[in-house]
């Protein structure tokens, strides 16, 4: 069993500088997992930490229910694919895929099964003698991934494996992990900055940010139910919208102002939600998704209309992103402003051009409350910490 714990795991570097603050995860059996979050945002170190090559400064790590603080990093049972490949470039394919196992004195036999075995797996059988310098990127990865198979770990780290890829590369070597997560039913610990990387590859994703966890769940959930400002912004693309402004109770219910023109009647589940912070500052949020011209909107049952300038369009094929912006531009200090850019998702034949006014239309339902001074999201009902399904033997989610 390669179940991976985290207890209140933390990380100091000299000048007080903390990479991680008392980080509690814990990573089940079989479980793909991704740590995501900016540069510097301590995920690269907790995955060092979990591997051995960073000692932990507080907190205990445990793998296969054995608590590693003090085991070298070859004796963790675990196997880790590194950014930068770090294949021998005097070794063939073959050879670099074997040379962990020659050193633990495997049988040239068993050897040769093992390393023909991830080959054929990873579609590079027929790359095996050649040298690094004769590959592409892409099937310096699959190398680099097949040294990590052969030695059929208690769990693997990726370290932003795909970082160097192209962009076609990347696509294609995320459905390769993710196939091969399911191949191998094994743990599987990621790392990566990228959201997309992300929400197409994990079970759970642990979101990071100035060394602390922020929000522990399934992709959907984090979609869904971001349980800080945050979380909300990080996750989604193009991100979420944030309007500032305050809540308002009239006849008709709660209602979000933004002081400038913008009043957004809230659902009675959502103000219900919010009924302690009317009067009070908060910034509300939407995703681009759930804005559309007022013609798309008529399967929304809260749909808010509101007239908006188009100021940029970009076409996507079957979806064009269009930055509006409500309000007349206004002079200031440092040039023209305008008042609450925004940015929605429209159908590609909507008519849509930079300067024309629309109607458009916010799905109300799907609005976020955030407290303006903790940027908590007061309509969130998940946990911080989502529980892991359990995953069955076949590696699928009971």
């Amino acid at each position: 069993m390669a179940k991976v714990v985290l207890k209140s795991v933390s990380k100091d570097y000299p000048g007080g500088v903390k990479a991680v603050i008392d980080a509690n995860l814990e990573i089940r059996d079989r479980e793909f997992v991704v740590l995501v979050g900016p540069s510097g945002c301590g995920k690269s170190t907790t995955l060092r930490m979990i591997a051995g090559l960073e000692e932990i400064t507080a907190g205990t790590i445990t793998i296969a229910d054995r608590i590693v603080n003090d085991v070298p990093p070859k004796d963790r049972d675990i196997a880790m694919v590194f950014q930068n490949y770090a294949l021998y470039p005097h070794m063939s394919v073959f050879e670099n895929m074997a040379f962990g196992l020659k050193l633990r004195r495997f049988p040239k036999d068993e050897i040769k099964k093992r390393v023909d075995d991830a080959a054929r797996i990873l579609g590079i059988a027929e790359l095996l003698d050649r040298k690094p310098k004769a590959l592409s990127g892409g099937q310096r990865q699959r190398v680099a991934v097949g040294r990590a198979i052969v030695r059929k770990p208690a769990a693997f780290l990726f370290d932003e494996p795909l970082s160097n890829l192209d962009a076609k590369l990347r696509v294609d070597m995320r459905v390769e992990l993710k196939k091969l997560h399911q191949r191998l039913a094994t743990t599987m610990i990621y790392v990566t900055h990228d959201q997309i990387e992300a929400m197409t590859l994990a079970d759970r994703i642990v979101i990071m940010d100035k060394g602390l966890i922020q929000q522990v769940a399934d992709p959907l959930v984090l979609y869904d139910q971001p349980i800080n400002k945050y979380v909300a912004g990080f996750i989604g693309s193009p991100p979420m919208n944030f309007f500032k402004g305050s809540l308002a109770r009239n006849a008709s219910g709660v209602s979000f102002t933004d002081g400038l023109g913008m009043t957004i009647p809230l659902p009675p589940e959502l103000a219900k939600m919010v009924d302690g912070h009317v009067d009070r500052p908060v910034i509300m949020g939407i995703r681009p998704e759930m804005i559309c011209d007022r013609a798309s909107a008529g399967s929304w049952p809260n749909a808010t209309i509101i007239k908006a300038r188009v100021d940029v369009v970009e076409a996507l094929g079957d979806q064009q992103v269009v930055y509006f912006s409500t309000g007349s531009a206004q002079q200031s200090s440092s040039g023209w402003l305008q008042k609450n850019p925004f940015i929605g998702k429209l159908d590609a034949h909507v008519p849509a051009e930079p300067g024309q006014e629309m109607e458009v239309a916010f799905n109300a339902s799907k609005l976020h409350i955030f407290d303006a001074a903790s940027e908590v999201n007061l309509t969130c009902t998940a946990p911080k910490y989502e529980v892991a399904a359990p995953i069955a033997q076949d590696g699928s989610k009971n």
